[in-house]
């Protein structure tokens, strides 16, 4: 029997899919059809072709997946912690710390815990970690 109406319209389907959407996931399946089109074209049995259009669109999707992710890695900015942008930055304190109190960081009224010297009024501190709600400094 001949499948070749088949694998073209897989391909289309696949294809038109693919354009709806614009996700690229569909387009392996297209690569996929267009293998089975051919097998179809050499003379192999069905199931062959079934097998080889699995392969490839497997194949395929798994190479747009890859390739879409190393081309997108790149462009997509970095979105950071809240570790990563308090963390090393340097405040002065609007009033004596001991052990613990209030410092406002970047306009926010923060708990903050001393873990080293007591800390005076106007003096710099840096921010070590956050420990829950509460910024870890010290002198």
């Amino acid at each position: 029997m001949n499948y070749i109406i088949f694998w073209v319209i897989i391909c289309i389907v696949a294809l038109l899919i693919d354009i709806i959407t614009s996700s690229f996931f569909f387009a392996g399946f297209t690569i996929g059809g267009i293998a089975a089109l051919i097998a179809q074209i050499l003379g192999y049995p069905i199931l062959n072709q079934w097998m080889i259009f699995s392969l490839v669109s497997v194949a395929a999707v798994a190479f747009e997946f890859l390739w879409l992710r190393t081309k997108l890695t790149g462009t997509i900015p970095k979105t950071l912690k809240m570790e990563d942008k308090y963390i090393g930055s340097k405040i002065t304190l609007d009033e004596d710390v001991d052990t613990t109190g209030r410092a406002k960081i970047k306009g926010i009224y923060w708990t903050v815990q001393n873990v080293g010297d007591p800390i005076k009024k106007g003096e710099k501190a840096e921010i070590v970690k956050i420990s829950g709600n509460k910024m870890v400094i010290k002198k």
